[in-house]
């Protein structure tokens, strides 16, 4: 977190995507059942795995952060709620 940004700022400001192993279980999961995973896809799903790791260390630190401020009125309603 950088300086005064809240955690919800921190939140925005975090780029949107699809989670990759939701794109890799799709994937493996549009192949035929008998067919063994190659090489590469062991090799994706352990990139996958590392990416997810970190993805979920950010979420639990964002979840921290949340618990740690203290709650405050505002006079407008957030873009998306």
């Amino acid at each position: 977190m950088a300086g005064d940004d809240s955690p919800l700022d921190v939140l925005r400001a975090e780029n949107e995507q699809v989670n990759p192993a939701i794109i890799l279980a799709d994937k493996l999961m549009r192949r035929d059942a008998e067919k063994l995973l190659t090489v590469e896809e062991v090799s994706e799903a352990e990139e996958v795995l590392a990416i997810s790791t970190k993805e979920i260390e950010a979420i639990e630190f964002h979840r921290k952060a949340f618990l740690k401020t203290p709650a405050s009125a505002i006079d407008y309603v957030p873009v998306g709620f």
